[in-house]
């Protein structure tokens, strides 16, 4: 399901800039085609390995890992959802709650043909270096990505946000992940025990680090949570696309070919946030296109098409009603996969038109 059926080539150079689940999927199946991968990651797989991210994935058995690694934490299969009317239960189809830190951590050990250049400060001037040597060059640097220099990517929706795992009592609130959305905030909440969670606010207004800090403290102490040291948190910025935005996604540097993946895309779904398993599909659409001599961009169209068409549908309704509200007039819980995005179908027909 992973691997490409093809011998490997013994002078192709892949470079993976981004050491997350989108450049740790790409150096995963680059392994089967090639024995020079290089992976950059501005971090390190050793120690505390943090971040601003979530920690609960859905559809967990599309990530190219089993069960029984380091930083698979449990079983998740219902969430809690709570607006303005009250809590609506959502089925999670295989969901699951990460410690995502010690995930990558295992993930990287297990590349075996990989040089991984930990602490990598990659800008500019070294990313077209790695473009004049290597073969394809894959860009998984997060949101607002080294690429942004070179195209037009920009993106619809861009959130600060506040997040990090932290020590408290959540007894009155394990198991179930949930989610609180409020007029301008999204606060999610995911125990990963009794006395530990990932916590996170995400705001639609363009606010500071420290104004959102003051109003997670205001929020979690709503739902009789302790409010975390302001130190433990990481800022960041959830970002979505529509498929138009693909177009932008693959180009050439240097005669090399450079493929965007992860975050950077703006694949993360908006109704949930839950983007990891979109990342590591995009890292592997990033190196098996390349391998196959494929499109990237109609590839990642034909594997977002369809949960985009149908939620180009749903996305009037939600945006009126609301998670809730759809529940109630289901008369039962929502089953809602992770890859949801709601997109307009003006956007799904002007993707067919420039890449089919």
């Amino acid at each position: 399901m992973f691997e490409i059926a093809t011998a490997k080539v013994d002078n192709m150079r892949v470079s993976i800039v981004g050491g997350g689940f989108a450049g740790l999927a790409a150096a995963q199946l680059a392994e089967g085609v090639t024995s020079d991968v290089h992976l950059y990651d501005k971090g390190t797989y050793s120690g505390d390995r943090r971040g601003a991210w979530g920690e609960m994935v859905w559809d967990y058995s599309q990530l190219p890992l089993d069960r029984h690694v380091p930083g698979y934490v449990r079983e998740a299969t219902t969430g809690i959802f709570v607006g303005s009317d009250g809590k609506t239960a959502i089925n999670v189809p295989d969901g699951v709650i990460l410690n995502r830190g010690e995930l990558e951590k295992h993930w990287a050990s297990t590349l075996e043909e990989t040089e991984i250049i930990a602490d990598a400060e990659v800008d500019e001037a070294e990313f077209r270096k790695l473009s004049a040597e290597s073969d394809l060059l894959i860009d998984a640097t997060g949101q607002f990505p080294i690429s942004r220099r070179f195209t037009s990517l920009s993106y619809d929706v861009a959130c600060p946000t506040l997040s990090g795992r932290i020590e408290a009592d959540f007894s009155h609130l394990y198991p179930e992940p949930r989610a609180l959305a409020y007029e301008n905030y999204f606060l999610w909440i995911v125990p990963q025990s009794p006395d530990e969670a990932t916590v996170g606010l995400g705001c639609q207004e363009d606010k500071s680090p420290a104004e959102l800090y003051e109003d997670m403290r205001q929020l979690l102490a709503e739902v009789d949570i302790e409010p975390p040291e302001r130190e433990t948190l990481y800022s960041g910025t959830d970002v979505s696309n529509g498929l138009r935005s693909l177009s932008d996604c693959s180009y050439e540097l240097n005669d090399c070919t450079v493929h965007i993946a992860g975050d950077a895309i703006g694949l993360a779904n908006r109704l949930t946030g839950f983007g990891m398993v979109h990342a590591a599909q995009s890292g592997q659409a990033a190196v098996r296109s390349f391998v196959q001599g494929e499109s990237y961009t109609r590839r990642l169209l034909c594997q977002n098409f369809w949960t985009k068409a149908v939620t180009g549908v749903v996305s009037p309704v939600h945006h009126t009603i609301g998670l809730d509200g759809i529940a109630r007039l289901a008369k039962s819980d929502i089953e809602y996969q992770e890859s949801f995005e709601p997109q307009q179908p003006t956007d799904i027909l002007s993707a067919v038109r420039t890449f089919i």
